[in-house]
């Protein structure tokens, strides 16, 4: 039973640090990106060809990947997201679920439909006892990992200048609204989305294939 609380513990940090982006992408901008997911997956494999492929470090790909799905984020919102800023929620549904299954259809084709694992390091293989507990090492990583992205996302929000600008053009504060742009922020919050994507959700036991509304066929 407690094996089991600690593996939702891992899986739910996960979900946590998308929720955050979305919640960003929603709240700051009122845009509704259901392709957020997809920037997930992209860091997942891009991850896949770092390591396995082209035999990078763990660690360095990770990170890696994280800047090439950041700069996809960065390029795609300035060439597509901006032109749908002003259109109706239905008309944002309609756009980002189409990128969904362009994603989905474009990884099918380089990368095939079979699930992809990321080589961990040797050293992040196996599990440690504690309290009685087997807990995977690798688990144990995405916990303080995504732990310490969340105490650092609460500091940004909270002790920051830029996270007081944030929170009041979340709240469509008119102060806010006059001190600065808000496209200054948008760009950041499609760009995000990779780092879950090229670390955390590569896991052994978890296939870098993330798949929104994939078929069977």
């Amino acid at each position: 039973m407690l094996t089991i609380l600690f593996d939702g513990i891992a899986y739910g940090m996960l979900l946590f640090v998308l929720a955050c982006g979305l919640s960003v992408t929603l709240g700051l901008m009122n845009f509704i990106n259901l392709a957020h997911g997809a920037f997930a997956m992209a860091g997942g494999y891009c991850t896949v060809i770092l390591v396995n492929r082209m035999g990078v470090p763990f660690a360095p790909g990770v990170l890696l990947a994280f800047v090439v799905t950041a700069a996809l984020g960065a390029l795609l919102e300035r060439t597509l997201y901006v032109h749908v800023y002003a259109r109706s929620h239905l008309d944002q549904v309609l756009f980002t679920i189409g990128l969904v299954f362009m994603s989905v259809a474009a990884i099918d084709y380089v990368m095939g439909s079979a699930q992809q694992f990321v080589e961990i390091p040797n050293m992040l293989q196996g599990k440690v006892d504690l309290f009685g507990i087997g807990m995977g090492k690798y688990r144990l990583l995405i916990i303080a990992v995504c732990g310490a992205l969340a105490a650092a996302l609460q500091l940004t929000l909270t002790k920051t200048r830029f996270g007081s600008r944030l929170r009041a053009t979340i709240n469509k504060s008119r102060a806010a609204l006059a001190s600065m742009s808000a496209r200054c922020l948008e760009s950041p919050s499609h760009s995000a989305p990779g780092l879950p994507g090229s670390g955390v959700r590569s896991a052994p036991k978890s296939s870098a294939s993330i798949r929104l509304f994939r078929s069977n066929t």
